[in-house]
């Protein structure tokens, strides 16, 4: 055995060391906001919290929470939602959301906003900025990538011409522009765009990585094939989108109508694959709003938004995508959840671990203006699948992307 005096740790291995602890102490933490307050305690705990090997490891292990809605302006999570003190410290940042800082502010128009990052597309030629000229299967080359809260951007190279004849304009049925995580083997604090074309006969994915510096496209030419039954193909034009995008287990999916299936691009492979939904609604009536989030263990998991006709209650089935007994995939009933009355309720978005569902007075034409109910927004928490109140709104609010994140004092620059 080495004597005492050789197994001490040197002056230099000390603070190394005291640092490791210290992480290994404050990753036990469950919430950004004990976080914040440890971080205040001394400066040896401030630098090793700010630090951002430490900041990717806690949220791997604790995904920031919902804390708002990015409307025309921020809209916290409210008290006594568990999100609200969290919101209340990112609301005071005043932060701008619509990046008034990007040159030529006029010829951006805003197109998605994920992991503390918004992702703008420049206008096309001989077009306005005004909303009521966009034009979803217009082609867009041209993007920024912004950091909202430290007011940076990142003006991304053109999508080069030679990869924008894969498509031809009069083929665009839908052009989707979004900002993607990292892939497996980049840096973590990179960021990848892509923009989904759906035309007549084909997908063609634009993808641009941040740590590569550039453009480059997958065609998949099969997918009309792949997204309907055989002796029952679709036209592509027929096809729609009957879901939001989501990001489940490193997929995102769209679901897809009327074939009743759920469309899914492995952002791994950059392959394109197809499942069978449960056949949920009678032909003739709307399409239920749905939801794809993570289950435990791999799952696919899905939330319905139903209603029952005879009552008006609104309620939500909640079902998981498992083998069976043969091995075959198979959508299993896990709950039902209620949702209070007195509301018609749309699904918003998924993010921070948390369904936002948008509630909609049943008697707000019946007040008066003066007196008319607020429009309130439930949110259900997908661990524990607990409903509840998340904030309240003079208006309806459409569309509007939802902010995960921590405190400021939490989030280092992104671009």
């Amino acid at each position: 055995m080495a004597p005492p005096g050789d197994m001490e740790a040197t002056p230099s291995e000390q603070p190394e060391l005291q640092d490791e602890l210290l992480e290994e102490i404050l990753l036990r933490l469950t919430t950004a906001a004990d976080l914040a307050r440890a971080s205040t305690a001394c400066p040896t705990l401030r630098r090793v919290i700010t630090d951002h090997s430490f900041l990717r490891r806690f949220r791997t292990l604790h995904p920031p929470p919902l804390l708002g809605i990015i409307s025309v302006t921020f809209r916290p999570a409210q008290h006594p939602h568990p999100s609200a003190a969290a919101a209340r410290a990112f609301a005071a940042a005043e932060v701008d959301f619509w990046c008034s800082f990007l040159p030529s502010v006029d010829r951006w128009r805003h197109r998605h906003f994920r992991d503390g990052r918004a992702l703008f597309s420049g206008v096309p030629e001989g077009s306005s900025y005004a909303p009521d000229d966009y034009d979803p299967r217009d082609f867009a080359g041209e993007f920024a990538v912004c950091d909202p809260l430290y007011r940076r951007y990142r003006l991304l190279p053109p999508i080069s011409d030679e990869l924008a004849v894969l498509v031809h304009q009069p083929d665009i049925v839908n052009f989707e522009p979004f900002l993607a995580p990292p892939g497996d083997d980049e840096d973590p604090t990179s960021f990848r765009v892509m923009c989904l074309a759906q035309c007549t006969t084909k997908l063609v994915l634009f993808v641009f990585s941040s740590g590569a510096g550039e453009w480059h496209a997958v065609t998949f030419d099969g997918w009309i094939a792949l997204v309907t039954s055989p002796g029952n193909q679709v036209p592509d034009a027929h096809l729609t989108w009957a879901s939001e995008r989501y990001y489940v287990h490193k997929c995102f999916c769209w679901a897809v109508s009327p074939s009743n299936k759920l469309l899914m691009l492995d952002t791994r492979t950059m392959e394109f694959s197809a499942v069978d939904l449960p056949r949920q609604h009678v032909p003739g009536q709307m399409i239920p709003m749905m939801a794809f989030v993570e289950a435990g263990e791999g799952r696919l998991g899905m939330f319905t938004l139903m209603n029952r006709i005879d009552n008006d209650r609104y309620f939500l089935r909640y079902t998981k995508l498992q083998k069976d007994g043969d091995g075959a995939n198979k959508w299993q009933s896990v709950v039902i959840i209620s949702l209070p009355l007195g509301y018609r309720y749309t699904i918003m978005d998924v993010a921070g671990g948390y369904l936002l569902l948008q509630g909609i007075p049943e008697n707000l034409h019946s007040a008066p203006l003066p007196e008319r109910p607020d429009f309130d927004c439930f949110s259900l928490n997908l661990q524990t699948l607990q409903l509840e109140w998340f904030c309240a709104n003079k208006y309806m609010i459409g569309g509007a992307p939802l902010y995960a994140g921590f405190p400021p004092s939490l989030t280092p620059p992104t671009v």
